[in-house]
């Protein structure tokens, strides 16, 4: 085999030190799949960019959004998110928006309209959100926009192009308490057009100005599925209740990332013209005129709030009369006697919670239970050890510890109480024992030691009878405690 001819380049490579023979090669950074010579980080921050740092070049005025006058001025205006949805607008262009999320920005004092344009920066945005919005230019809405109403004014940004607009999300520095105050909303008075749950699914979702305040109750899971047009879709429901009814609330596209920033039995939404949809069914929806206050400053929502809590707790199958926390004496004694209705406590209660009252209230027995509960060996009961223990006997013993337990007159003996402006289902009230007295006419051992046949006199003899009650209410106690009975 002839000899190879030596190539007249490697007489000028240069020579390498003997030092460095013997080292290892330096690491280098793998290539990407594309072997192109970019890191798949690199391939990521081309393919998904994120917003530049941006630095104003103007005075930016920080104005409120009910201060706002159409036209040009550059402007800076804080809000939360309380609807968006996405409108796409495909372009060949190489610098033209993919599209934008038209979103509701609301703060104490109004709302604005905003078309945010994108090409490449992928806005992740959910309901409540706070953010910052910089604009040059303001100006009205328009006539056929569905959000005219409330948000008469509008404005379009795009900041990837237009370095005098930009977006600013303020996750960080948010303390959960700007821009919550609902629109029109006055402390210790009624929200205009606030309606319960199951009145707004009873009829009440014909008015234009709805608005209903419910609580988180469970997330579903998203669900991705391709609609009749061959299109991506994907949905979250959301299952929401108040002190009246239960509800599913179904978000669609964009929106379905704002459940999971939301806590069950915790977050209160006030939905201002929710849609309703489905045959009779209880299935809400959001519209693009609705607004979602995510956890709003109100006193109705704190309530709400509580009361969701107040569920997740089990409830003492008995619970026993708070002694100390309220003066029967003195109540009864008093000259100034006042006399309240049901609705008047729910009222009282819900503006000043941590108030106590006591007063009377005028009832009117509407069914009674001593004969069946008889039957079922649950005249009388307490709790121990985390189990419920009925008996027709005063004392018992705990199966689980082995404990003496002295049972008191079942609350639920008392069926439905109801006066003209609302009722008290069964169980809900907490009875003193001089109460017990005061009605049957006799203590828990008469009760327990009774016959049949006198227990059917008493279902029929108290029967639609009209009680004088005097009540109290502590935030501490959570239900209305019956201090005396008089029958009428």
């Amino acid at each position: 085999m002839a000899p190879q001819i030596t190539s007249i380049q490697s007489f000028f490579q240069p020579e390498v030190p003997s030092a460095q023979k013997t080292q290892k090669p330096a690491p280098h950074h793998r290539a990407s799949d594309t072997s192109d010579g970019f890191t798949s980080s690199e391939i990521e921050a081309a393919l998904h960019p994120v917003l530049h740092k941006w630095q104003p070049r103007a005075t930016y005025n920080q104005t409120d959004i009910g201060d706002l006058v159409p036209g040009p001025g550059c402007v800076m205006l804080m809000g939360r998110v309380v609807n968006f949805h996405h409108i796409a607008t495909p372009s060949n262009m190489p610098k033209a928006a993919k599209g934008c999320l038209k979103l509701t920005v609301k703060d104490d004092t109004g709302a604005l309209t905003m078309k945010l344009w994108y090409a490449m920066v992928d806005y992740d945005l959910h309901l409540g959100l706070l953010v910052s919005v910089y604009t040059p230019h303001v100006s009205n809405a328009e006539s056929s926009s569905l959000t005219v109403q409330d948000a008469s004014l509008f404005t379009s940004v795009f900041p990837e192009r237009d370095n005098s607009c930009y977006l600013m999300v303020q996750e960080r520095s948010d303390e959960g308490v700007m821009c919550k105050t609902p629109l029109g909303y006055r402390d210790g008075k009624q929200l205009d057009g606030l309606m319960a749950l199951r009145s707004f699914l009873e009829g009440g979702h014909e008015l234009a100005q709805a608005k209903i305040l419910v609580c988180v109750k469970s997330i579903g899971g998203r669900k991705k599925f391709v609609t009749k047009k061959g299109k991506e879709a994907e949905k979250v429901d959301v299952n929401v209740f108040d002190d009246t009814a239960d509800a599913k609330l179904t978000l669609w596209g964009p929106l379905c990332s704002s459940p999971a920033h939301w806590k069950t039995s915790y977050t209160i939404l006030l939905i201002t013209r929710p849609g309703l949809y489905g045959d009779g069914g209880s299935l809400l929806s959001l519209r693009n005129d609705t607004h979602v206050d995510v956890d709003p400053c109100m006193t109705d929502a704190y309530w709400l709030r509580g009361h969701a809590q107040r569920l997740t707790k089990r409830e003492h199958v008995n619970q026993p009369f708070p002694e100390g926390v309220f003066d029967v004496e003195e109540a009864a004694e008093s000259q100034v006697r006042i006399l309240f209705t049901l609705a008047d406590i729910d009222e009282f209660v819900r503006a000043a919670p941590a108030e106590r009252y006591v007063g009377y209230l005028s009832l009117t027995i509407v069914e009674l239970n001593f004969y069946s509960l008889y039957q079922r060996n649950m005249l009388l009961c307490t709790e121990c050890c985390g189990v419920p223990i009925f008996a027709n006997a005063v004392t018992t013993k705990c199966k689980q510890c082995e404990k003496d337990l002295v049972l008191r007159i079942n609350p639920r003996l008392v069926g439905l109480l109801i006066d003209e402006t609302g009722a008290i289902t069964s169980g809900k009230l907490i009875w003193s024992d001089d109460a017990w007295q005061q009605l049957l006419g006799r203590s828990a051992e008469g009760l327990a030691g009774a016959s049949v046949a006198l227990l059917k006199y008493l279902d029929n003899r108290l029967l639609f009878l009209k009680l004088a009650v005097t009540f109290g209410w502590s935030e501490d106690v959570g239900k209305l405690c019956v201090l005396r009975v008089t029958i009428v």
